[in-house]
């Protein structure tokens, strides 16, 4: 008798600590470039370039929660293609 082991359906520990990771990127940054703005002089060099950045880190913070949607999306998406896989040729056998 053979014994089988049977792949977990979909590991959410890769979308999590991911998610995490750049969340905490993100803020770190975010806080960094603020500061940086804030010690600059107003209309220097660095300052526009640390304002800028952090409008820009500010507009991707926007887009957080679709980036969140989207990788949630995928996972639903493996698991139904993973429930319907086929065993035949051209189909994704688990």
């Amino acid at each position: 008798m053979k014994t089988q082991c049977k792949k977990s359906a979909v590991d959410l520990t890769d979308l999590a600590i991911g998610i995490v990771v750049l969340g905490i990127v993100v803020s770190v940054g975010a806080t960094i470039l603020i500061n940086v703005r804030d010690t600059n002089t107003a209309d220097g060099t660095a300052y526009n370039l640390a304002d800028d950045a952090a409008t820009g880190i500010a507009e991707y913070g926007n887009w957080f929660k679709i980036i969140v949607i989207v990788g949630v999306a995928a996972v639903v998406l493996s698991l139904i293609f993973m429930a319907f896989g086929r065993n035949g040729s051209g189909g994704m056998t688990y």
